[in-house]
């Protein structure tokens, strides 16, 4: 930002994308920009209703809340607020921001549940954004999320990743059929249980990690179906033993 220059055209700064027909401030990209603080309500950021991609990682805003402001960018696709120190609850307003593509609120693993998920938010999300391809939420507390809110989430998810998420309960096995998945974490939830599906897994997966939680019972043959699967981590898991199916995955400290 220090070659942000008064007077001139904000189209050329660094970071900053503009529409090229109607010049309006379409993509903000300020990560690792040694920003600090809070994000005050009468921002000049909320000024930006044609906002389309907003980026903020790894920034330091002080443990203040996540702004209901941003609920201003209704034609939002991606957002990434990770790794920014943020904290408190995640405000239901951004659950309105039903064009996102990406939605990143990961934080690191020594600021685990200083972000929260409240149920109710959660459920509002999965059903408004409807276009979803990436949900990464490592490290946001989960623990109050009832899972019946995720068996509607977008079919064209390609990518979750719920690690050290506080997750408990049984986790929907019909995510692993989602299409177009290619990722899933769900690893460092030790409370969190699951089946893996006999069939129909999604033939695009490619990592799977389920490791440090109590997923359990047989592995199925069918996961030797999964031709693109390249990286799988179960250790310590409560799978019965059985014999992998799969020559080409690579096995992580694959324990039982």
């Amino acid at each position: 930002m220090k070659y942000w220059k008064e007077g001139t055209d904000c189209c050329s700064w660094d970071g900053v994308t503009c529409d090229p027909v109607t010049g309006h401030v379409i993509g903000l990209d300020l990560s690792c920009n040694r920003l600090y603080g809070n994000i005050l309500s009468d921002s000049s950021l909320f000024l930006l209703p044609q906002l389309q991609w907003l980026n903020l990682a790894h920034n330091d805003f002080n443990d203040s809340e996540i702004s209901s402001n941003f609920a201003k960018f209704p034609s939002l696709t991606h957002l990434n607020l990770s790794y920014s120190h943020f904290s408190g609850q995640v405000p239901r307003e951004i659950s309105r921001l039903s064009k996102l593509v990406s939605l990143d609120l990961s934080t690191d693993y020594y600021s685990v549940g200083e972000l929260e998920f409240e149920g109710p938010v959660m459920k509002e999300l999965v059903q408004n954004m409807t276009e979803l391809k990436e949900l990464i939420l490592d490290c946001v507390n989960m623990s109050s999320v009832q899972f019946r809110s995720l068996t509607s989430i977008s079919s064209s998810l390609t990518s979750l990743s719920l690690s050290s998420c506080e997750l408990c309960g049984s986790f929907p096995g019909n995510i692993f059929r989602l299409p177009d998945l290619r990722m899933i974490r769900l690893d460092k939830n030790s409370a969190l249980t699951g089946i893996f599906p006999k069939v129909n897994w999604s033939s695009s997966l490619r990592l799977l990690d389920v490791s440090y939680t109590s997923f359990l019972g047989q592995l199925p043959d069918s996961i030797g179906d999964i031709k693109f699967l390249e990286y799988l981590d179960m250790k310590y898991c409560k799978f019965s033993l059985v014999q992998f199916p799969h020559p080409l995955v690579t096995i992580h400290n694959f324990n039982f």
